[in-house]
């Protein structure tokens, strides 16, 4: 008797399709609202995705995530890393291939974060393009069900960087309410280009709630 809980080959193949199908709307969607915003900025003046966090010595602070990408071995090719580093000996590759860098991914119960809770979200760049061709953004953003809401970035190309030498991009971010203990908080760099670009030394940390009198 044919077991009812087997697939055919057939029923894989169109769930994994199905299911390649439907990454690939999201990765879409994601990339049709970042550019969309790329371009409203370019038509209307660039003005950087900044909010400004209160002071930090009234709160405190928890490093929420660092990768320096010391670990692994530059020389496979398959570890997309590079013995060139910021701090260390080796940095990530961004490219085509490979355009998000790790960062932060955690959900909203395990930080439980107040009203005036922020992260702060930094990392080191390298390219040897011309400034207009270094297209990278670092992303701030939750996300609900798959949907992205407060998403912000620092769209490199458009900040004061240097091509050949190591350029500190940050982001200050604070944290919208959640309608759902399941989202996500998400940062990371998303690389455009079609060249390639080395990022390193990625903090993320996460400030607790600011007091307007520390004495108090």
């Amino acid at each position: 008797m044919k077991d009812q809980n087997s697939h055919s080959p057939l029923q894989i193949f169109l769930s994994m399709a199905i299911a390649m199908a439907l990454l690939g709307i999201f990765a879409g969607w994601n990339f049709y609202v970042h550019e969309q915003s790329i371009k409203i900025i370019s038509d209307q003046g660039y003005k950087p995705e900044r909010e400004q966090m209160p002071d930090t010595s009234l709160c405190t602070s928890t490093r929420m995530a660092y990768h320096d990408f010391e670990s692994g071995d530059a020389g496979d090719s398959a570890s997309h890393l590079t013995a060139k580093g910021h701090g260390g000996k080796q940095s990530l590759i961004l490219s085509s291939r490979v355009p998000f860098s790790p960062g932060l991914w955690i959900r909203f119960k395990d930080i439980n974060p107040c009203d005036s809770s922020w992260i702060r979200v930094s990392g080191y760049v390298w390219f040897s393009c011309p400034v207009s061709e270094a297209k990278c953004s670092l992303v701030a953003t939750c996300n609900h069900n798959g949907i992205n809401y407060k998403y912000m970035f620092i769209a490199i190309e458009k900040e004061a960087v240097t091509p050949n030498q190591w350029n500190r991009i940050s982001i200050d971010y604070q944290i919208p309410p959640a309608s759902d203990c399941e989202d996500v908080l998400q940062a990371y760099f998303w690389y455009r280009g079609s060249g390639e670009m080395l990022v390193d030394d990625i903090d993320v940390e996460f400030y607790g709630e600011f007091q307007k009198n520390k004495n108090h």
